[in-house]
């Protein structure tokens, strides 16, 4: 058996970057260059595993944006297999997502778990007449998917599991919008590969999305991103996944990574304040790197990285010059300050290492939670958590997601506790954690 398929996932379609419609258009360029590829290359259906869109409530012209690429596939005889990613999905759901609607519209078939309302978790096939369902074959794939369960996902593997099936001499594939642990630096809540055991036996390839970073591991795909969403993911491949299948093959699948031709360029000017002593020589020597960088393409997005350790105050730093200085050099769409000069004595440097901001952020709530003695002896484990939070809800997390994920880890925090007071002072965190969470409106 023999067929072809596009994986693509995290296209955030509306995501008007730095405030910019320029980045939501680049966004809307690269889904439509993936789905003019999908055309040309006459594949046999399309996964999407996750974030289609930015915002869930997205405006009337993203949705145009998304209508007009599925109508191309659907005109064309590629059907959409999709999922709902934490950036689809509504944070108070009250009847509709955008990805149910586009699926009653027959324009993609939206897959997910089926919840009865005993609460009894299962997988049903997907029903043409209600348009809801967890798995469908096409091609001679058997299709599943989950949308974002955030930290519950792990569990709702494990519920499920036993539920997969293979289609005898077919093969399968479960999308999942979720990460593998280690996949990136700082990266919550990740899945391992024992917790994905229970799909291991009857699942051929594993496609998942969330991570805006590409993975190839054994059965576990992810295609990253289709445009670059932050700074962080400026060195990172962007595209998708074109995967041909042959059952009579070992392995069964040639994966092909396809990058977006269109992508924005990201570029990153990088100075240290190390070896300066005021503030007029650091921005003297902030003017000369800017001078003396090598030729950066227009319409860039350009970073200008300040970082080091200062003898004065970064707020004293003429950031508008500076910006300013990197205009008149070159022709950038934007340029973005990112400031994370630090005095003397609140990190310990070692040598003239620069530290990044997410290295910086961990090293100072480390010193702001060891400051507590009733935290002191858990502080890394505390450091992390609340790093996770800060870091779930600028990635729109589900609210029940995050709240998961504190009581997972403060759970675990009890588990490990050796004494029962400190099993009590755990269970009042955690009640102190959750009234936080709330109070901040996540």
């Amino acid at each position: 058996m023999q067929f072809r398929f596009i994986h693509a996932a995290d296209i955030h379609l509306g995501h008007e970057q730095y405030g910019l419609v320029k980045r939501s258009d680049d966004f809307a360029r690269a889904y439509l260059e993936m789905i003019g590829y999908a055309v040309d290359q006459r594949v046999d259906f399309v996964l999407i595993a996750g974030d289609l869109f930015h915002h869930a409530r997205a405006d009337a012209w993203t949705l145009k944006q998304a209508i007009a690429g599925l109508s191309v596939l659907r005109d064309a005889g590629i059907p959409v297999l999709a999922v709902e990613g934490n950036h689809d999905a509504q944070h108070v759901y009250k009847n509709l997502s955008w990805m149910e609607f586009l699926c009653d519209q027959e324009l993609l078939i939206l897959l997910n778990m089926h919840k009865a309302s005993n609460g009894f978790k299962s997988l049903v096939r997907f029903d043409e007449d209600t348009r809801r369902g967890s798995w469908i074959n096409v091609a001679g794939a058997r299709i599943y998917g989950l949308k974002y369960y955030g930290a519950g996902t792990a569990r709702i593997i494990d519920e499920i599991g036993g539920d997969v099936e293979r289609e005898p001499g077919g093969y399968t594939i479960m999308m999942l919008h979720a990460g593998m642990e280690g996949q990136v630096p700082h990266m919550h809540g990740g899945l391992t590969f024992g917790q994905l055991e229970p799909l291991h036996a009857h699942v051929d390839y594993l496609a998942l999305g969330h991570i805006h970073k590409r993975l190839i591991e054994g059965w576990v795909f992810n295609p990253g991103s289709t445009e670059t969403n932050s700074m962080d993911e400026m060195d990172w491949a962007h595209g998708f996944f074109d995967v041909s299948v042959d059952t009579s093959s070992d392995p069964q699948q040639q994966v092909t990574a396809v990058e977006i031709e269109t992508r924005r360029p990201f570029r990153r000017i990088a100075v240290t304040a190390d070896g300066t002593e005021t503030m007029e020589e650091f921005v003297a020597a902030v003017e000369s790197r800017i001078e003396q960088q090598r030729e950066i393409p227009a319409g860039a997005v350009i970073e200008l990285a300040l970082g080091g350790i200062s003898g004065f105050r970064r707020q004293e730093i003429p950031l508008e010059r500076l910006k300013a200085a990197v205009e008149r050099r070159f022709d950038p769409l934007a340029v973005r300050v990112r400031n994370t000069l630090a005095p003397p004595g609140l990190v310990a440097p070692s040598g003239r290492e620069r530290f990044s901001r997410a290295d910086l952020e961990r090293r100072v709530v480390g010193q702001l939670v060891n400051q507590m003695a009733e935290f002191r002896p858990q502080s890394e484990v505390w450091t992390r958590l609340i790093l996770d939070v800060k870091n779930m809800a600028v990635e729109h997390d589900l609210p029940a997601s995050i709240a998961d994920h504190v009581r997972e880890t403060l759970r675990t925090m009890s588990d490990a506790a050796t004494t029962s007071d400190a099993g009590d002072e755990v269970h009042d965190a955690e009640v102190d954690a959750l009234a936080a969470t709330t109070s901040l409106g996540l």
